[in-house]
């Protein structure tokens, strides 16, 4: 590594202006450190920089990549991220990519014994950085294809993303099967649990009409388990805040399964507005309102104390009921999608109410055998299933699940 010393920042800074102005290159301030017995670099590079000057050695798909840098690209990966920058230009975060340079450019140093030094790089434009992890950013940034299958680059759009920088991390590093084992080691992540995605990304209007109808129903509110990946037999809580998320896809769509790229779509036709937002919520919160002030176990639930040794019976509960299931839940969404349906607000309260009192939500009820409970007792949690009991249920209060004429009848 050319890394020369100097007797201070100033003369490392003068040093590296020197060789950028004889050599025609650019000077990058950087954070020079160790991690473990290597040398790694940190900086920012802009986004124009980066497409000229990264190159992505990407394996060929079906191929063999013990020869390439990077696995086979994705382009949908590529178009996702593309496509997340331009829709939120303002307002939008690409995390760092991890870089490897098979020989580094000069940088410069103050002296001293020091683990972590600010320097200067000093880039001239023959000068390749590999990319080690993060090819699909990259790929964004500088666009791939041609022709129809296309995607074109932030940097040759019309919004000025060529100025927007990138950190980035670059190691040195020659050989390939370390620089595999870099892109393996770069990848050592736990996936986010969908329950705590619902409560970061709230880009999605479906992720933010949820924590209004968690935060307003004091059935849902402090009861709402938003951290975990499945709900623990003996969890206070009712439910997980992803499962939460499903009964509201019912609502909106009749469906709690539908697909994640549907759902953006989806949901910013339905509930794009601020003001349809609000108004969803609203008759989301008279729903789950109307529910635990009428059914059980709801209406004992909200009679309980909050974080106390009393919710211990929730865990009972939740054995001897169906609608304190995840596939109760969303038989629920799917019912109340169909009255959704009528344009008459008392008339919707109405049947709520009936929801909450004319149907038996127990378990052992015959309305869920063989629908959504089997012979064993064991819950059914597929589309089909969940549909059958919907329709059951919406036959039991004598409404049908053909179109909004049929609720106002």
């Amino acid at each position: 590594m050319r890394l020369m010393e100097h007797d201070g920042l100033d003369a490392a800074h003068q040093a590296a202006s020197a060789d950028a102005v004889a050599s025609g290159a650019r000077v990058f301030p950087c954070t020079v450190f160790a991690q473990g017995q290597r040398t790694m670099i940190s900086t920012s590079f802009p986004f124009s920089f980066l497409a000229r000057q990264v190159v992505a050695d990407s394996a060929a798909k079906g191929g063999n990549p013990t020869g390439a840098t990077n696995r086979p690209l994705m382009p949908d990966h590529v178009k996702a991220i593309n496509t997340y920058v331009r829709e939120n230009p303002e307002n939008y975060i690409l995390p760092p990519v991890t870089l490897n340079a098979r020989q580094l450019p000069a940088i410069h140093v103050p002296r001293g014994n020091f683990k972590n030094r600010l320097g200067f790089m000093v880039v001239d434009d023959s000068v390749r950085f590999y990319v080690t992890d993060g090819q699909h950013r990259i790929a964004a940034i500088k666009g791939i294809g041609s022709g129809r299958t296309s995607i074109t680059g932030l940097v040759d759009s019309d919004e000025g993303f060529e100025g927007d920088g990138l950190a980035v991390l670059i190691v040195v590093e020659k050989d390939m099967k370390a620089i595999h084992q870099d892109f393996a080691d770069a990848a050592q992540t736990k996936q986010i649990p969908a329950s705590l995605l619902a409560v970061y990304n709230t880009r999605e209007p479906i992720n933010g009409v949820l924590a209004d109808i968690v935060d307003q129903t004091d059935f849902f509110r402090d009861r709402i388990d938003a951290t975990s990946k499945t709900l623990p037999k003996m969890s206070q809580s009712v439910f997980l805040l992803n499962q939460v998320r499903q009964f509201v896809k019912e609502l909106l769509f009749a469906d709690y399964a539908l697909a994640e790229g549907s759902v953006s779509k989806a949901s910013i036709q339905r509930i794009g507005t601020k003001k349809a937002q609000e108004d969803f919520v609203a008759e989301v919160v008279t729903l789950i309102d109307t529910l635990s002030e009428h059914m059980e176990p709801w209406k004992e639930i909200c009679g309980l104390p909050k974080a106390s040794s009393v919710g211990n019976k929730i865990p009972d509960l939740r054995q001897k009921y169906i609608n304190l299931t995840a596939t109760g839940l969303v038989v629920i969404g799917r019912v109340a999608f169909e009255i959704l349906k009528s344009p008459d607000l008392e008339w919707r309260r109405a049947q709520y109410s009936r929801l909450a009192t004319e149907i038996d939500w127990q378990r052992s009820a015959d309305i869920w055998r063989n629908r959504i409970v089997s012979t064993e007792g064991k819950i059914a949690t597929q589309r089909g299933p969940v549909r059958d009991a919907a329709n059951k249920v919406l036959e039991e209060l004598e409404l049908k699940p053909a179109g909004p004429a049929a609720a106002s009848e």
